[in-house]
């Protein structure tokens, strides 16, 4: 992120030759892409001193902002300032003792368990109408496949993973289901009131990822063979068609000479488009 922003050159440099001669930018901050909006400042401080540190590389800091939703309530953000605050007062002495990696290892740990007893976490859902209880069973499952990666000859571990997998299965379309039933009454009754707005929205919704087939592959020939070549299916509709124009038909002269006195009988007919 110390490259994305912009800052001038002094800003920027995190490492001096000695003598001073060449000055280089090599320590960087990483952070996923989705999380880029979050950074609004990132830069190097050139004579900025960390505790219990010694080498030549300047410190590079960044400004981190997360929108979390439960902290737009008063109540909560108050809450969480004050138990942040209180637990960093606790470990003030334990950081100032302890290495830059351990401080570190404590100021994540301290967060990161704040904010679970505070804020919580918010559940993910690939899909809206997936019920908690498949997202416990898909966390168990979770929890159980960790395992196996440690002892994969467990029996019991592989049997249990198994067992889950077939009930999420059904859970999932049990899910599924009751959700397109919802659905699909929620068309009906828009049907029954004439709301055309919110009928083809629900139907959008509920064809959205449908892919139809519009090829028709059930070509069968004369004797009831099903086809399943190009060239054979192509053979096929061309006996058909043909076979509209070879009826044999007896004309009576008389007729066509009174309706067309001058037309040419002989003349070529145009071919077919």
């Amino acid at each position: 992120m110390n490259t994305y922003i912009k800052h001038k050159p002094s800003r920027k440099w995190t490492w001096r030759s000695p003598g001073d001669r060449t000055r280089q930018m090599i320590d960087y901050i990483m952070i996923d892409r989705r999380w880029r909006s979050c950074i609004s400042n990132a830069r190097s401080y050139p004579c900025a001193i960390v505790p219990n540190v010694e080498n030549d590389h300047n410190f590079v800091l960044a400004n981190f902002k997360l929108d979390i939703e439960k902290l737009r309530i008063p109540e909560v953000k108050e809450r969480y300032k004050i138990e942040i605050k209180n637990r960093f007062e606790a470990l003030r002495s334990m950081i100032k003792e302890a290495s830059l990696d351990e401080a570190l290892d404590i100021v994540n740990r301290t967060i990161r368990k704040t904010a679970e007893e505070l804020i919580g976490f918010k559940r993910y859902r690939r899909e809206s109408w997936i019920s908690d209880e498949v997202l416990n069973l898909a966390d168990q499952r979770r929890t159980i496949k960790a395992k196996m990666s440690i002892n994969r000859q467990d029996e019991d571990l592989k049997q249990k993973n198994t067992q889950l997998k077939n009930v999420i299965n059904i859970k999932v379309e049990e899910c599924r289901n009751e959700w397109f039933n919802k659905q699909c009454y929620v068309v009906e009754k828009a049907n029954r009131k004439n709301d055309m707005r919110s009928l083809f929205q629900k139907v959008k919704t509920l064809k959205k990822g449908i892919k139809l087939n519009d090829k028709c592959g059930s070509i069968r020939d004369k004797d009831g063979n099903l086809l399943t070549k190009e060239s054979d299916i192509f053979q096929r509709w061309h006996e058909y068609s043909t076979s509209f124009y070879n009826a044999k038909i007896v004309t009576d002269e008389s007729v066509l000479e009174q309706l067309w006195p001058n037309c040419k009988r002989n003349e070529q007919e145009p071919d077919l488009l």
